[in-house]
């Protein structure tokens, strides 16, 4: 064979595994086909040399995704082609902690099973901080026995304990106290549970973490002022509100007329919003979510939430300058506008973050 010959066979190879790469997906289109269950298309990128770490737009990996609908056949796909069961998403998320945010009970304890750590690395949110935040009991006493980190910290120096103070969940604070929870660890601000307690005006919950005495010379030694209104807190949507959702983004993906069922998804999002409202004396959520941010044909998921999506999700928003832009995202989501440009520029600053960093 000649130098022509084998100069051209290059080419061609060159060209042929240039093209069977081109077909590999960006983030966006390969999160839309996770959310949507694609295991098909999840096979097929992975056969063709998709990373099984690779991460869509938001979310993270497909066994984070996943793991956040609680879709087990995908996760074993995923795990099966080498996905890391601990793998740390650039928003500095795991599978488990998504899992344990959703209440995905089944998942949670799948990923255990098959050897993921109950503990995140040090100041990165983990499983039990996100159950606990989220008012996740069976997540929570699922970790807790499992011999979770009792006292893991947030990269704001957080705990699980003052994630259940702050939003109120008075029953998984006793359950943490009673395991052996630190009420005395403190955060970046030098703040312990009782003084998160405090600050949300938390006074039953003060004194399951501090005794009595502490609480009162506490309360004695703050300054005279109105409570500040207490933080908003996540609303699992009902699954009339997830089900229309799905209908919506379905018949959008496949082009047919959408305006009856938009109506109707907005008219359940008004009756849960009223019906949060009076469930509850603390605020109402102020917006609705639809978790993930996924684009128009997306298989987005429908909650209430008061200031945005997971913890970490927030901080990176508000660390990358980007909180303008998750908040037109959410409200253009909300009004079943396109996100594409928004979901495109949310990434670019999270990266540039990611970038900057030490």
């Amino acid at each position: 064979m000649n130098a022509a010959s084998r100069a051209l066979i290059a080419i061609s190879a060159a060209f042929f595994f240039s093209s069977a790469r081109a077909e590999l997906p960006d983030p966006s289109r390969f999160g839309r086909a996770m959310e949507m269950g694609d295991i098909r298309a999840a096979a097929r990128w992975l056969d063709e040399g998709l990373p099984p770490d690779f991460e869509a737009d938001v979310v993270g990996t497909g066994l984070m995704i996943g793991a956040w609908d609680g879709n087990i056949p995908l996760m074993e796909l995923f795990v099966e082609r080498g996905a890391n069961l601990d793998y740390v998403s650039r928003i500095g998320e795991q599978a488990i902690a998504l899992a344990a945010w959703r209440g995905k009970r089944k998942a949670v304890e799948w990923l255990i099973e098959r050897g993921a750590s109950i503990d995140p690395p040090d100041k990165t949110w983990g499983a039990l901080h996100y159950a606990a935040f989220a008012g996740q009991r069976d997540i929570v006493d699922l970790l807790i026995a499992r011999g979770a980190k009792l006292d893991a910290r947030a990269p704001n120096l957080a705990t699980p304990l003052m994630m259940a103070v702050r939003e109120g969940h008075e029953s998984i604070a006793r359950s943490l106290v009673a395991a052996g929870a630190s009420t005395i660890a403190v955060s970046d601000r030098g703040e312990n549970a009782l003084a998160w307690a405090l600050r949300y005006n938390r006074l039953k919950i003060a004194t399951l973490v501090a005794p009595p005495e502490n609480v009162a010379e506490a309360v004695s030694a703050a300054p005279v002022a109105a409570p500040p209104p207490p933080p908003p807190v996540s609303v699992p949507a009902p699954p009339e509100v997830g089900e229309l959702l799905r209908k919506l983004r379905q018949a959008e993906a496949e082009g047919r007329p959408t305006d009856a069922l938009r109506r109707q998804f907005m008219a359940a999002v008004d009756r849960h919003r009223r019906s949060s409202a009076q469930q509850t004396v603390r605020a109402a959520p102020s917006a609705l979510v639809i978790s993930a941010r996924r684009g128009k044909q997306g298989a987005e998921r429908a909650e209430l939430v008061g200031a945005g999506a997971t913890p970490a999700t927030q901080t990176l928003a508000a660390d990358a300058g980007a909180a303008d832009i998750l908040r037109a995202l959410q409200e253009a989501q909300e009004r079943g506008q396109p996100t594409e440009e928004l979901r495109r520029r949310f990434r670019e600053a999270v990266d540039r973050l990611r970038q900057s960093a030490p």
